[in-house]
């Protein structure tokens, strides 16, 4: 094999296992900085939440940043919990969901009513997938 043909070779021996590990969730959005209008950023690594609790004021938005390399999805539907108090959401609040997000990818969420949320993976709840929002009135 000439210099040339070696050295061609192994930029696409390297270059093979990045794009498929960017197609895993190890490139994207949710690798970037996050957001400075975002309130909170929160973290969906392989099964958990981080933090596990965030504060915002009323009218902040939270950005929810897949990191993992899986599936993951964010919302407070009763409808869709196996745990009720895994999806609490204050009087007269909206339920939210994200639906699936993908590896790499950002949902974001805006808080308009104060009080607290529970929130918790659709596919990880049984895991302990489960977190809060606290969000304070905006004064």
């Amino acid at each position: 094999m000439t210099p040339m043909a070696t050295h061609r070779f192994s930029a696409i021996r390297f270059a093979i296992p990045a794009l498929l590990l960017a197609g895993c969730g190890l490139g994207g959005p949710a690798h970037d900085a996050a957001s400075p209008n975002a309130g909170a950023s929160v973290t969906m690594g392989f099964g958990s939440f981080e933090p596990e609790s965030v504060h915002v004021k009323a009218g902040q938005t939270v950005e929810f940043r897949n990191t993992a390399v899986i599936t993951h999805s964010v919302t407070d539907d009763a409808k869709l919990a196996e745990d009720a108090k895994d999806a609490v959401a204050p009087a007269g609040a909206a339920a939210f969901n994200s639906g699936d997000i993908p590896p790499g990818q950002i949902f974001t969420q805006t808080f308009t009513q104060p009080g607290t949320y529970t929130y918790f993976c659709t596919h990880h709840e049984d895991d302990g997938m489960v977190a809060k929002i606290i969000v304070d009135p905006a004064s």
